[in-house]
């Protein structure tokens, strides 16, 4: 399955958009090469509010379910590429990209551990996110964090298949559960169907 169609594919988020006419929910499941420049929409997704207070029980009950299978996965997600071996090959591929913008001239600002936050990336200075991205696509970090992280993500969702596999039957919940009634009302011509 591609990376950008997981939080589709497993967690049903184009569902959910369509039937909140929201921007799609899970977007931090959505593995892409770092972009220091122009960074991704943030993860939430503006879903619920009034739609979702007016669905059916069981169109709730399905994005709750969903939620917590999604926010389950996320959590072993971040453990795992936070210890052991993981972390040793995050930890090793960051370092390329700093010491990249260490030969460009930046240097840590923060005191810590080395780290792209630590050097202050994405905190708004242009200078140092198109050199942080130069150095990115120079030294393959991007690429390399980008297939860790997606390694890392498939090998979690395969611990949760059976999950997985009752949530991708909780899509004809989704379709017609947000709308009061099972369903949108469908007409022709101004008239009920």
């Amino acid at each position: 399955m591609p990376a950008e169609r997981i939080a589709d594919r497993i967690f049903l988020a184009d569902t959910i958009a369509a039937a909140e006419g929201c921007s799609p929910p899970f977007s931090d499941v959505v593995v892409r090469r770092p972009n220091f420049v122009s960074p991704p929409p943030p993860v939430d997704g503006g879903c619920g509010g009034s739609v979702r207070a007016a669905a059916s029980w069981e169109y709730v009950n399905a994005v709750n379910r969903i939620t917590l299978l999604h926010d389950v996965v996320v959590q072993e997600w971040e453990t795992l590429l936070q210890s052991g071996p993981e972390a040793a090959e995050t930890r090793a591929t960051g370092a390329t990209l700093l010491h990249c913008l260490d030969r460009a001239g930046f240097i840590q600002r923060e005191p810590g551990e080395p780290s792209p936050v630590g050097y202050g990336i994405g905190s708004g200075d242009a200078a140092l996110n198109n050199a942080a991205q130069r150095c990115s696509d120079d030294t393959g970090y991007g690429s390399r964090a980008a297939a860790q992280r997606l390694r890392t993500l498939r090998s979690v969702l395969g611990r949760h298949e059976s999950e997985i596999n009752d949530i991708a039957r909780l899509r004809p919940v989704l379709e017609r559960g947000a709308h009061p009634g099972g369903g949108p009302e469908r007409t022709r011509f101004g008239l009920p169907l």
